[in-house]
């Protein structure tokens, strides 16, 4: 499964704009038309939350008809205790949303394509 992408929410939002990172836009078209993205409950949530009306609805259940299911199990869970205790004991505040994405792409073993500094943050604690 390392040949999939984890989405996050992030750059679906920013791809969804108008005034939209062009770049970012052409990078998911690619992944979309090669079958490599993937989406997991933590982002489906914070998206459809965020929906604005039935287009957005709409645009939402394409993406994740399209894209592979990570399946957010008990592992998930665990690398996700796991990496906010570490984050709390590196003085690291993040969001909890970040640190379950981040822990489901950890635990598939997949890479994660995002526009959020909290990632960033997170993979520098967890180097050490």
């Amino acid at each position: 499964m390392s040949s999939v992408i984890l989405i996050d929410s992030s750059v679906w939002v920013e791809v969804s704009r108008k005034t939209g990172d062009e770049s970012l836009k052409a990078e998911l078209a690619a992944l979309l038309r090669a079958g490599r993205t993937a989406m997991t409950w933590p982002v489906w949530v914070e998206l459809h939350q965020g929906a604005k009306g039935k287009r957005e609805e709409e645009n939402l259940n394409g993406w994740r008809e399209v894209s592979h299911w990570l399946d957010f199990d008990d592992a998930c869970w665990v690398e996700a205790a796991k990496i906010a205790r570490a984050c709390l004991q590196a003085g690291v505040n993040v969001p909890f949303s970040d640190v379950l994405v981040f822990a489901c792409a950890t635990r598939h073993g997949v890479e994660l394509l995002e526009r959020d500094r909290h990632f960033g943050m997170i993979a520098k604690v967890m180097q050490k």
